[in-house]
């Protein structure tokens, strides 16, 4: 009787703490950006926290591009299109540890959403 209620004790203590594991995990994983072009063309992208930028380079049509940062702060997206226009996310978008931001490229914006 006595093992069996230890076995019990053990099976409810294992799927107490892998609970727990999991509800943590996306309160302390590094912040992920997913960077989508829906315009038609290829265009140029640029992403800027604080004093750094990450230079996402060109992207083409209908590609994604995703990366993490290290950090928590402030991010502002500027996209080159081909003829010229420079287009701005403006204001900048909050992230942190376990969020996960959304930058979609349209034909003459780009459009963020962070969730967590």
């Amino acid at each position: 009787m006595i093992k069996k209620l230890l076995l019990v004790f053990a099976v409810f203590f294992i799927l107490g703490v892998s609970a727990l594991v999991y509800l943590a995990v996306p309160y302390v994983a590094t912040p992920k950006f997913i960077v989508k072009n829906e315009s038609s063309t290829p265009v140029k992208i640029t992403a800027h926290w604080r004093k750094n930028t990450k230079d996402l380079g060109e992207i083409l049509s209908g590609s994604v591009i995703e990366f993490e940062v290290n950090d928590e702060a402030a991010m502002e997206f500027k996209v080159t299109f081909p003829n010229g226009l420079v287009a701005s996310s403006s204001p900048p978008i909050y992230f942190t540890s376990g969020t996960v931001t959304n930058a979609v490229v349209t034909e003459s914006s780009i459009e963020v959403n962070t969730q967590l």
